[in-house]
């Protein structure tokens, strides 16, 4: 019997699987972020912890992909665009339906910061897939 338990297939089985528990988990605690704020009206400290866990494992699968090769977006940029506009729209309107935006200019600012972050968030990965081009096929000039 051989001593090696894992080939090129399992492997590829484990990843896939793992890939599908972050999406289960992220929409899980998502849909679990909205009830608490939308339906419950929980105050922000008594669901913060879940967003920060969220966050950090959504933030954590993003930055490892992107550091070990894989374009975010599957390097199509027009994906990453449509991000950045639905999460532009969607975070002021989650927050006017909390009642945290009190008037247009509110609205129209919580907007502008939404897709500020967004953007900073899509040139962070760029930058981290540029250092992992670079690293890994040398200084020659990117076929795009």
């Amino acid at each position: 019997m051989s001593n090696h338990s894992y080939d090129e297939r399992t492997i590829a089985t484990q990843q896939r699987w793992a890939a599908r528990g972050m999406w289960m988990l992220s929409f899980a605690l998502a849909i679990d972020v909205l009830v608490r704020v939308l339906i419950l009206k929980q105050a922000p400290r008594q669901y913060l912890d879940i967003w920060l866990i969220w966050m950090a494992a959504t933030l954590y699968a993003a930055i490892g992909m992107t550091a070990s090769g894989v374009a975010p977006y599957g390097g199509k940029w027009s994906k990453g665009l449509l991000a950045i506009l639905i999460i532009t729209v969607e975070c002021p309107v989650v927050l006017a339906l909390m009642g945290m935006v009190h008037s247009l200019a509110d609205f129209i600012a919580d907007m502008a910061a939404a897709a500020a972050g967004a953007v900073v968030m899509l040139i962070i990965l760029r930058g981290i897939y540029s250092v992992w081009e670079r690293a890994t096929l040398g200084r020659a000039p990117r076929e795009e």
